[in-house]
C-alpha cells in the first residue's frame, strides 16, 4: 500500500522524501502555515501519522493478512518547523521478530511506533509515539 495515495494524504500533498535518510516530507507550502507561520500542528501530525503506517506496512510487509489500527497517540512538539519536514520510524520496546511471534500465535498485538520529524536543518521539530493495535484479518 502507498500510504502517499490515501486521499487524506493525496489531498495534503504527502510525498516519500527527496532525503534518503528520512521516509516522507511534507513540503513547504503556505497552506500548511498557521497564525505564527511555522508549520501548523495538525499538518505535523498528518506527516507522523503517515510515516507510522508507511513504516508498518514496510517492516512487516511478509504479513499481508494484517490490520493495523492506531489505537493512542503521544505527541510533542519541540520547536517550531518551519520549511519542509521529513520524517523518521522505529519500533520502540519491541523487536521485529517478537512481533511476528506474536501475531502467528496470538493473531494480535499491540506495539509502538516513534517517529520524529525534522526540518531543513535536521532539527527534531517533533516527536510522536503511535500506539498500533494490529490483528489477522
Amino acid at each position: 500500500m502507498n500510504v502517499t495515495k490515501l486521499p487524506f494524504n493525496d489531498f495534503i500533498g504527502l510525498e516519500f522524501s527527496d532525503n534518503p535518510h528520512y521516509i516522507l516530507m511534507l513540503n513547504d507550502k503556505s497552506e500548511y502555515h498557521n497564525h505564527l507561520d511555522t508549520v501548523h500542528a495538525s499538518a505535523m501530525f498528518a506527516l507522523a501519522e503517515a510515516t507510522s503506517g508507511h513504516y508498518l506496512l514496510e517492516q512487516f510487509s511478509e504479513l499481508s493478512d494484517i490490520i493495523p489500527v492506531v489505537r493512542k497517540v503521544e505527541v510533542k512538539y519541540r520547536k517550531p518547523a518551519i520549511g519542509t519536514v521529513y520524517s523518521t520510524a522505529k519500533l520502540r520496546d519491541i523487536e521485529k521478530c517478537d512481533v511476528i511471534e506474536a501475531i502467528n500465535q496470538k493473531g494480535r498485538i499491540l506495539l509502538n511506533v516513534e517517529v520524529s520529524l525534522f526540518n531543513n536543518e535536521d532539527m527534531l521539530v517533533m516527536q510522536a509515539v503511535f500506539e498500533w493495535f494490529i490483528s489477522k484479518k
